[in-house]
């Protein structure tokens, strides 16, 4: 990660979410992209000095802000407390937060209780770094395929969570795509320690990073 990234996120995390973490805590970031087990809720996954755990979440529209937020306060609570993470922090970004703050709070109160190491902020988009931004774009559906069915996948990748996932938002499944979805990076380099998936990926996906499977 480039320190102008580093920084912006350090003030993020300090600035808009209130975290008194000490600096040495801000020498490893890692950001990942993930989904609720049901696919219903792709959210962005920040772990900061493995002591922070941050899911952040794009609502849209807000009637689906209370179910979201009751499934991703119990899976980020059950990972913080299952890898002895110190806090959670649920980020949930909204074009207009007024719309959903209600709502939000009561279901992420109903899960998480008196639990004094979760937390819930509700944000718009330009409040957080451009890196995460970033990455709620990707997570965001194409308003292109809205209205279209899904194109169906190949035997060979039906099944796969991360190719469903892509299908879901009506993205096309590349090769790049799932490599970012997957890895965070679009270059096989990530692959270099894992030789099975490297070479399933060859042996399936198109040549062309950016050709869709057929």
């Amino acid at each position: 990660m480039e320190p102008s990234q580093t920084d912006a996120i350090t003030r993020f995390v300090r600035g808009t979410l209130g975290c008194q973490c000490p600096n040495d805590v801000f020498q490893s970031i890692i950001i990942g992209r993930e989904r609720t087990p049901d696919n219903s809720a792709p959210f962005t996954r920040l772990l900061v000095g493995n002591r922070l755990l941050i899911y952040i979440h794009e609502t849209q529209p807000a009637m689906a802000t209370a179910a979201a937020v009751s499934k991703l306060a119990q899976q980020g609570r059950t990972e913080r407390d299952d890898k002895q993470y110190n806090r959670f922090r649920l980020v949930i970004v909204a074009n207009d937060p007024t719309e959903l703050l209600t709502a939000a709070r009561s279901s992420f109160a109903s899960v998480a209780g008196t639990d004094d190491r979760a937390h819930l902020h509700i944000l718009t988009t330009d409040q957080l770094p451009h890196a995460l931004r970033v990455d709620l774009d990707a997570n965001r559906p194409d308003p292109e395929a809205a209205g279209r069915a899904p194109a169906e996948l190949p035997p060979w990748l039906r099944g796969d969570p991360i190719a469903e996932h892509l299908r879901s938002l009506g993205r096309p499944v590349t090769r790049a795509a799932w490599l970012e979805c997957a890895y965070g990076s679009s270059n096989e380099v990530v692959l270099e320690q894992d030789k099975e998936t490297r070479a399933w990926i060859r042996s399936h996906f198109p040549v062309d990073p950016d050709e869709a499977v057929g």
